[in-house]
């Protein structure tokens, strides 16, 4: 049954369930906030190494304060119960986030991997190695935040190992080599497991797999994997050869730190990313159906009104002031078709003004895009979205642009006529370019 009271928490609901603990929700009263709180299941608290362990993942997380990293408030020991107090995140698992959408477009991979990446190079440089690196163990908020959860199999080099020599810690399909082995690993073990995921945000699985002539744990300690692009030419080559490099057999092949694999994914981002990385993942959440229309319009206009350059009150002047929003705020409203709290994308969606001279958005159409194999979409030269995605996009009445590009076939560009109220559709089969891989 469960506690209805844990510390100074009123419990809620059971919201998950592991190996070894339960998740719940509940309301830290003292402070009216929601939080989670993990419970040792009952079969595990006579186990002194497991009970030990359990400690030691609440006072090696407590002492930690970043914003990839999900926050321990508080310990409970209750006779022979145990319970964690931490951070409630309110969003979706990595893992459940692929079995839905399959791949993620490299874009939104790249988001996801640096936020892990900054979480790593914290734990890193703190003597921490999570050695349970793994797509159910990363959260993804509604807030388009990126959290690393679960230190429950971690080395403290401040607290000695709790493993004995020989033996192996981890989940089979996402373990390093060395980890296999039983070896006492370091960061670059957590590095490996990084790639994995990276890997499988990219192309939709793993790289190592079981098979009918060997188990995972062999064909990571054995065998090659096939390319990225090798699958998804769409790849760009960029990201393939990070997550190369991290899968190197030999842990000394990898990055030689954290820091540059962190260093690396912010200059790539920085590239490939026109708007802000929260919003443009909130965008993808809610593209692909785990956001609501409100709850992504809820954190893009904040988003848009935190830019400083956005304080401008004055609206009185020649020059709509909407019209100068930065890129980050533009490409945010452009792909929801609306007005945002007064601020829109006012090209692709006119609006009259007020007497107080805020833009007020017209009545809206709808476009659904339909493209073989697949592309990136631009409406009037600004990037939305990269098919394949569910949902219809808002559009202003009146004549767009829509271009599809993906670099192994030939653009191809239509002039839609929307009108409000009403979804008009584009489906293309793309014609391959001469000379490119089929």
């Amino acid at each position: 049954m469960v506690a209805r009271r844990i510390g100074n928490c009123r419990v809620v609901d059971e919201i998950g369930k592991g190996g070894m603990a339960i998740i719940y929700r509940a309301v830290q009263e003292s402070l009216d906030r929601p939080v989670a709180i993990k419970e040792l299941k009952p079969e595990f608290t006579k186990d002194e190494q497991i009970t030990e362990r359990f400690q030691r993942e609440a006072l090696t997380i407590a002492a930690f304060q970043h914003e990839n990293i999900v926050h321990v408030y508080d310990y409970v020991a209750r006779g022979s119960a145990q319970f964690i107090v931490m951070e409630y995140v309110d969003g979706i698992s990595l893992f459940e986030l692929l079995s839905r959408v399959e791949r993620l477009p490299p874009e939104v991979a790249a988001v996801v991997a640096l936020q892990l990446a900054r979480a790593l190079e914290y734990a890193h440089f703190r003597g921490v190695v999570h050695r349970d690196i793994k797509p159910s163990n990363v959260i993804v908020s509604k807030l388009g935040e990126v959290k690393l959860m679960d230190f429950g199999i971690a080395r403290a080099e401040a607290l000695g190992d709790l493993t004995r020599p020989g033996v192996a810690l981890g989940t089979p399909s996402y373990m390093s080599p060395e980890q296999i082995m039983g070896e006492r690993v370091d960061w670059r073990s957590d590095i490996f497991s990084f790639g994995i995921v990276l890997y499988q945000m990219l192309v939709g699985r793993k790289p190592f797999n079981e098979s009918e002539q060997r188990t995972v744990m062999q064909a990571i300690l054995k065998d090659p994997y096939l390319p990225p692009r090798a699958l998804f030419p769409d790849i760009p080559r960029r990201l393939a050869r990070l997550v190369a490099r991290c899968l190197r057999k030999a842990p000394e092949q990898r990055f030689s730190s954290t820091e540059t694999l962190r260093m690396l994914l912010e200059q790539f981002v920085a590239r490939q990313v026109r708007i802000n990385m929260r919003s443009r993942l909130v965008a993808f959440l809610h593209h692909r159906g785990v956001l609501t229309e409100a709850e992504a319009l809820t954190v893009l206009t904040r988003e848009i009104l935190s830019q400083p350059r956005l304080a401008r009150t004055d609206v009185s002047g020649p020059t709509p002031w909407y019209s100068r929003v930065l890129p980050v705020a533009a490409a945010a409203a452009i792909a929801f078709g609306v007005n945002l709290a007064g601020v829109a994308a006012a090209e692709l969606l006119p609006a009259h003004t007020d007497r107080g001279g805020i833009a007020l958005a017209k009545a809206r159409g709808y476009l659904r895009v339909n493209v073989w194999p697949w592309a990136r979409v631009f409406v009037d030269g600004s990037y939305i979205d990269t098919t394949p995605f569910m949902r219809a996009l808002p559009l202003a009445p009146g004549r767009h642009t829509i271009e599809l590009r993906n670099e192994h076939f030939e653009d191809e560009r239509r002039v839609v006529e929307i009108e409000p109220e009403r979804t008009a559709s584009v489906t293309i089969e793309l014609t391959r370019r001469r000379g490119s891989a089929p």
